[in-house]
């Protein structure tokens, strides 16, 4: 082979190398580049963004009575249970999302109650609750909330108005029924069968009033009517003052058992027998709500002895109402009557509560 020959071979031979060279980096690029492709990244963000708006819209049809304006008509504001279904109103209300919280007290008086809900009705507020002073009388002003597209739920006292969506409360009758079963059960262990009852009614709220009549009637079916003899049975209004008045006025007669049909009335009759130093008698409530009544129930030496009631019986009727009325906005199906738990609280079982009043 000639030297000519030779060389143009070796040309021809590093040529070919350095193709195959070449040809095999740019292979190797291809990946890299595809990996760091700006259009691909960006078309990877929209639908994320797509997905979070779905999240966020899935979260607010899932509470649709956020931001709704609640007014509420209580039946007044005169003692510990009352005050704290409005603190449980505001707290629990903000807790799930409701708008305004407005909670009025009705002082027991049926005509500022009905222009506290005809101010709810003018206001436009998104639903009214309301627990009647007068239960018949209210009920013209309810079908104004109705007609003006406004839901109505009650509690408490109960209404016949035929277009309530819901109504929360205790089984008052059965209230005054326990009291009476367990008073027929201390006159048999302690009194020989017979009892001598003083009645501290409350006969300007419906729901109280049927408290006393149903304690009576029970009363009576237990013992027999020849073994009570009924010392007074008188409407204490609502205030400890007046309660311990109709006491103090029958203080010299012998009475076993005064029977309350609120705590207010309790603490009235025990202040009453405290001053006086009376020995023998005891009080027990159809209405047993907060520490001071736990409190006294823990102490053997205490007049008041037991209480119809449940502990957490406010957070127990706002808690049922609330839902009720975010069932509503939810297009679901509402219970229309609902009654919260409760029992006797006595030296039975008072052990079971002390976290409520220590």
């Amino acid at each position: 082979m000639s030297k000519k020959s030779l060389i143009s071979l070796v040309l021809v031979v590093l040529m070919v190398v350095g193709i195959l060279s070449g040809c095999g980096g740019a292979k190797k690029e291809e990946p890299d580049t595809a990996k760091t492709e700006p259009a691909t990244t960006a078309e990877e963000q929209k639908p994320a963004e797509t997905t979070d708006k779905e999240e966020t819209t899935t979260t607010e049809e899932k509470k649709p009575w956020e931001g709704k304006r609640l007014g509420i008509a209580h039946i007044t504001l005169y003692d510990e249970w009352c005050t704290e279904v409005k603190r449980q109103f505001e707290l629990q209300g903000a807790e799930m999302g409701f708008g305004e919280i407005n909670v009025q007290d009705g002082n027991l008086n049926a005509e500022t109650q009905q222009k506290q809900v005809e101010d709810f009705i003018s206001k436009k507020y998104d639903a009214i609750i309301v627990d009647p002073v007068s239960s018949e009388g209210i009920i013209p002003t309810l079908e104004a909330a109705t007609a003006a597209g406004i839901p109505v739920f009650a509690f408490d006292s109960y209404t016949p108005y035929e277009d309530l969506v819901a109504w929360v409360a205790w089984d008052h009758a059965k209230t005054g029924e326990i009291a009476a079963r367990w008073v027929a059960n201390y006159a048999r262990e302690k009194l020989g069968g017979k009892v001598k009852v003083g009645l501290l009614a409350m006969l300007n709220a419906d729901h109280t009033r049927v408290r006393g009549e149903r304690f009576l009637e029970v009363l009576k079916e237990e013992l027999g009517e020849e073994n009570i003899e009924i010392v007074f049975n008188q409407d204490f209004g609502e205030t400890r003052e007046s309660a311990a008045n109709i006491v103090n006025n029958n203080i010299m007669k012998p009475i076993d058992v005064i029977w309350c049909a609120v705590d207010n009335g309790a603490m009235g009759a025990v202040s009453a027998l405290e001053t006086n130093g009376i020995k023998g008698t005891i009080v027990v409530s159809s209405g047993c709500n907060g520490a001071e009544p736990l409190r006294m129930i823990a102490d053997p030496e205490a007049y008041y002895r037991m209480g119809v009631g449940a502990p957490d019986s406010p957070e127990q009727v706002v808690r049922l109402v609330l839902q009720a009325v975010a069932d509503y906005f939810s297009g679901k199906e509402v219970e229309p009557v609902q009654y919260v738990e409760f029992f006797p609280i006595d030296s039975t079982n008072i052990d079971q509560y002390r976290e409520y009043f220590e």
